[in-house]
């Protein structure tokens, strides 16, 4: 505690106006965290929990009655495995491509002696408030061949303009002398762009990268609408059909309770709620175990535009 009082006071012996304003501080901060952090761990106590036990309710924070059976349940499925393997491959290839498709096109667009520039963002605008809706989707997606096939988790989330505007405002903030010294000893836009550019501009890029990446891994409704193939469909999307097979088995324990059957042939180990708590964290977990590794650029990407001089 005093070295934390230390690290966060002026020079000098720190007053007691001080003292108090960083405990009251670290307090905030700790229940704040506990209150994010409290919906998750009820979900991981609930997937680590007996069906059984988790239907009698209450809110609590670890199993009361600790089983793997509602995991097995969801990772015995050989559809999750499948779909395991579209659904990273589908961040993997459409964030990494929608980077630097976004990227090279925000840096177009840093060029102020650029022809066509206001009608080129003008254009890039009106999109993001006039949408054709779902059925011109699927008529555009058909028509260019992408329907159900792997392309249209790639190419038709490739561009955002608000990505590409918060990417060129960053890059704003690179001194234009420096881009020209590179021109004038030779180098060609290509090589600026990654060269130069793509180094200096490595917190926006992963922030940029973390919200492609988040986005492709949780949607499931391009595999809804656009796909049939069954190769196709990502984990999300499995694990969406999953919660409606288990429903099944929860409707089947509230018959026979209805009807006074006794329960000794049905399984309670599992339920449709603590299956669904399993499948949240399966989702959930390697976006979890991603942020880590991007958080340091995370923070100083989202902090864009907060300070100005």
């Amino acid at each position: 505690m005093r070295k934390l009082f230390l690290e966060n006071a002026y020079v000098g012996k720190p007053s007691a106006g001080r003292i108090v304003f960083v405990i009251l501080n670290t307090l905030a901060v700790l229940i704040l965290s506990f209150l994010f952090l409290a919906p998750y761990l009820n979900i991981l106590a609930k997937s680590l929990n007996t069906g059984k036990d988790t239907m009698l309710g209450g809110l609590t924070f670890w199993p009361r009655e600790f089983t793997w059976d509602n995991f097995n349940v969801v990772l015995l499925d050989k559809t999750t495995y499948s779909g395991l393997i579209v659904s990273a491959l589908r961040v993997v290839i459409g964030a990494s491509f929608a980077l630097v498709i976004q990227f090279a096109a925000a840096y177009v667009l840093l060029q102020r002696g650029l022809p066509g520039k206001k009608f080129l963002v003008m254009l890039f605008t009106i999109p993001m408030f006039v949408s054709g809706g779902l059925v011109s989707q699927y008529i555009w997606y058909a028509k260019l061949g992408v329907y159900n096939t792997f392309f249209v988790y790639i190419l038709p989330g490739a561009f955002s303009f608000y990505n590409l505007v918060v990417m060129r405002t960053y890059m704003n903030g690179i001194p234009d002398s420096l881009l020209e010294s590179a021109r004038l000893d030779g180098a060609t836009e290509l090589k600026i762009l990654f060269r130069i550019m793509m180094p200096l501009c490595k917190p926006i890029i992963a922030t940029v990268f973390l919200w492609l990446a988040v986005a492709h891994w949780n949607n499931w409704t391009d595999t809804l609408y656009f796909v049939t193939n069954r190769r196709l469909y990502t984990l999300q999307y499995n694990l969406q059909m999953g919660a409606k097979k288990a429903a099944t088995l929860q409707e089947m324990i509230q018959n026979a309770i209805q009807s006074g059957r006794p329960l000794g042939d049905v399984d309670l180990s599992t339920t449709t709620e603590s299956i669904q708590a399993a499948q949240i964290i399966v989702a959930t977990l390697p976006i979890v175990c991603l942020y880590p590794f991007v958080q340091k650029y995370f923070i100083s990407g989202v902090m864009l535009g907060s300070v100005k001089e």
